[in-house]
């Protein structure tokens, strides 16, 4: 078993359960709860729920947790801006893939494999990148109009934070930036001054990338994904783009 599945379930119970509230349902179905200093150790629970899974008890709570989860995820999506809600909006389709899992009891598919890719064709890029059913979050130090044509077959939201010191590459996007919203794609592009790193995010997953997209051909662009990171990393970048300033082209 790897630990992503554990890490999702640890992250959302933290984030949309309050300490009390845990614990008051842990009771209830008389599970034993431990405790990290005064806070009750989450992952341990999960652990044992993941990988004693063919326990009646433990499917009930599971049954009964992630809807009550995936409900308070969808709740703050709807009633906060995507600028509040970056760790919301890619947490919603792991709890849905988790709740169908659980639903249909077929535990063997609860292990989620990573998945690294490599590209150096753009049109292979844009094609995988096209796939993404959510929010597609791009994090890159560099962008121009290379940058829109890898982003093609997006066909939901696309949010692009760049660094703020690339000035003349950035204002070069502009007519391309034109034509790209023109063909009715959505994209908000935002500038920080501290950008060190470049990331994909959609899907409820994250990939580190290994050059730019404005390198793609001939460079080979390598994507690792995320996994015990990844909150910490959506986290971040949600911070950032709070932080960052409005391209307005």
């Amino acid at each position: 078993m790897e630990n992503e599945t554990i890490d999702i379930l640890a992250d959302a119970m933290r984030e949309y359960f309050g300490d009390y509230e845990l614990e008051e349902l842990c009771s209830r179905f008389g599970l034993e709860l431990e405790r990290t200093g005064i806070h009750p150790d989450r992952k341990k629970l999960v652990s044992r729920l993941v990988e004693q899974k063919y326990r009646d008890t433990h499917i009930r709570f599971l049954e009964t947790v992630l809807p009550k989860l995936l409900k308070r995820c969808e709740d703050r999506i709807l009633n906060t801006t995507w600028e509040m809600n970056v760790f919301d909006e890619h947490m919603l389709p792991q709890l849905k893939k988790l709740q169908n899992l659980v639903g249909g009891r077929n535990s063997a598919d609860l292990r989620s494999q990573t998945s690294n890719r490599s590209f150096t064709k753009r049109s292979k890029l844009a094609e995988f990148l096209g796939a993404t059913q959510t929010v597609l979050a791009i994090v890159d130090t560099h962008a121009d109009a290379t940058t829109l044509e890898c982003l093609e077959g997006v066909k939901r939201p696309i949010r692009l934070l760049v660094g703020q010191s690339e000035k003349d590459i950035i204002d070069d996007i502009g007519e391309a930036l034109t034509q790209f919203r023109q063909q009715g794609h959505e994209i908000e592009i935002r500038r920080h001054l501290k950008l060190n790193d470049r990331f994909h995010i959609f899907n409820g997953r994250c990939w580190m990338a290994s050059c730019s997209l404005t390198e793609v051909d001939p460079v080979r662009l390598c994507l690792i994904e995320c996994v015990d990171t990844k909150s910490a990393i959506i986290k971040e970048i949600g911070r950032k783009w709070r932080e960052g300033k409005v391209f307005l082209k």
